[in-house]
């Protein structure tokens, strides 16, 4: 009975060891063996004094005071806003320390699941900041003054940024800015507290070698008060304006971008380049965030892969095409599936504009269609799966087995469901025969992505 009253109390101040990092940075120190205390910003085997800030039945949250034995691996770099909005949780880590915790993190997966695996030296980025071509910030109203930056977790509270420091630095201006013109002009904000007011989100996208800039003001209401003002206002301010779209998307919908866009002024895409090919991006367009590492993931994913001009490619969960239009002219051809209209209407676009003949894309959950193409006998050589964090689904790993493509190129951003559908691969007769791949696609967080290379084994 004694075990379901909690070892600590709100606001108890004590001090501890911390016994291990979560896969998504956060820190953990026991109070007993089943009731972990979590904290932001410590590193392994720090010794730390800490406040008790939330106490539930099963754990409980705490913030540091003071550093008592800090790693030798902490650079402070002076950002704390970073870690109270949980933006970049390893900003104060030294980059060698996070590309360790993230060799440990895909390692410790493939364990838990039961595999065997070597890893290849992780794929790290030079400059590790200021990297992202994409942001969306939310807006709030404050003591008078229009505010943009992140909220704290699980609160209401902004937390005000101007220096992101994951972000191109351009677009960090440009939210700036565009801001700017929103508070003058007195436009009214979403306020999560009361569930009312237009302007949800500022969604900045800029092209790495193109420079083209789109703005996407996110909207909780049908119409945009003073639009003819608001639109002169960005593009005075944003005389590199390429795009400027209003989406629609009110709260009540429960999504951070709908469909329902509005071209206000400009083009409704921007263009950018990746690996040599052209690629049209939209607001709602899937496209990786981090350009140079983008083109070293998709580079090594081909290597890996071990194409060959007789190849039939499958490219699932294909988005905008990037995977199938960069592999495209080393194979016969390469076949697509994605289920977002607006991304497969973006794909043949990229594919006449970068004047590629042999692929095509459909339309389609990609589960189903896997198991259309297992019925008709498709067989492909190679198949290319990079799907959302969830990773995939039964079904699909069922028919690709089916389809018995020689090998099976797993690009994935979430280690442990990558590490579970190989496990489940395995059961149908496929292997790993050579060292996992992890790729740093995100520094200063504790995301990471991952190269899989599943091999048939001929029985």
């Amino acid at each position: 009975m004694a075990k379901t009253i909690p070892p600590v109390k709100l606001h108890q101040v004590l001090t501890g060891k911390v016994d291990a990092i979560r896969d998504n940075g956060m820190g953990i120190i026991y109070a007993r063996p089943d009731y972990p205390l979590y904290l932001a910003d410590v590193m392994p085997d720090e010794e730390v004094r800490i406040e008790i800030i939330q106490v539930d039945k099963h754990s409980a949250y705490a913030k540091v005071l003071d550093w008592l034995k800090p790693s030798p691996q902490r650079q402070n770099q002076d950002r704390q806003y970073l870690i109270e909005a949980g933006t970049a949780p390893l900003v104060n880590w030294s980059y060698p320390a996070q590309e360790e915790f993230k060799k440990q993190r895909v390692a410790r997966a493939f364990e838990q699941a039961g595999l065997q695996i070597e890893l290849a030296p992780i794929i790290a980025m030079t400059e590790p900041t200021y990297y992202r071509n994409k942001t969306v910030v939310p807006l709030k109203w404050v003591g008078g003054k229009l505010l943009s930056g992140f909220y704290q977790r699980g609160t209401h509270k902004l937390v005000e940024m101007k220096d992101y420091y994951v972000n191109d630095a351009k677009i960090d201006q440009a939210i700036l800015k565009v801001r700017q013109v929103l508070e003058d002009l007195e436009i009214s904000a979403f306020n999560p507290d009361t569930e009312e007011g237009c302007i949800r989100y500022i969604m900045v996208r800029r092209g790495y070698y193109s420079h083209e800039l789109m703005v996407v003001l996110v909207s909780n209401e049908a119409t945009l008060p003073l639009q003819d003002e608001i639109v002169a206002g960005i593009r005075k301010a944003l005389p590199e304006l390429t795009s400027l779209i209003l989406n629609i998307s009110p709260k009540k919908d429960y999504v951070l971008l709908s469909p329902h866009n509005e071209l206000l002024w400009g083009k409704d895409r921007i263009t950018d380049t990746l690996l040599g090919y052209k690629f049209l991006i939209g607001p709602n367009s899937f496209y990786q965030v981090n350009p140079t590492m983008t083109e070293k993931l998709y580079a090594k994913a081909a290597e890996l892969a071990e194409l060959k001009p007789t190849d039939l490619v499958i490219d699932a969960y294909s988005g905008i095409g990037t995977i199938g239009i960069s592999v495209a002219k080393q194979v016969k051809k390469v076949i697509g599936v994605e289920v977002v209209p607006g991304a497969v209407a973006d794909a043949q676009r990229n594919l006449a504009q970068n004047q590629i003949t042999n692929a095509d894309y459909r339309l389609a959950d990609a589960p189903a269609q896997f198991i259309e193409w297992a019925k008709e006998g498709i067989k492909p050589d190679v198949v290319f799966v990079d799907p959302p964090r969830r990773g995939l689904t039964e079904e699909l790993i069922e028919a690709t087995a089916q389809m018995q493509p020689h090998r099976v190129v797993y690009i994935s951003c979430n280690p442990v469901t990558a590490a579970r559908d190989c496990a489940k691969f395995k059961e149908k007769g496929y292997e790993i025969v050579r060292p996992v791949q992890a790729v740093d696609q995100f520094p200063q967080t504790a995301h990471v992505e991952t190269i899989t290379v599943l091999d048939r084994i001929k029985k």
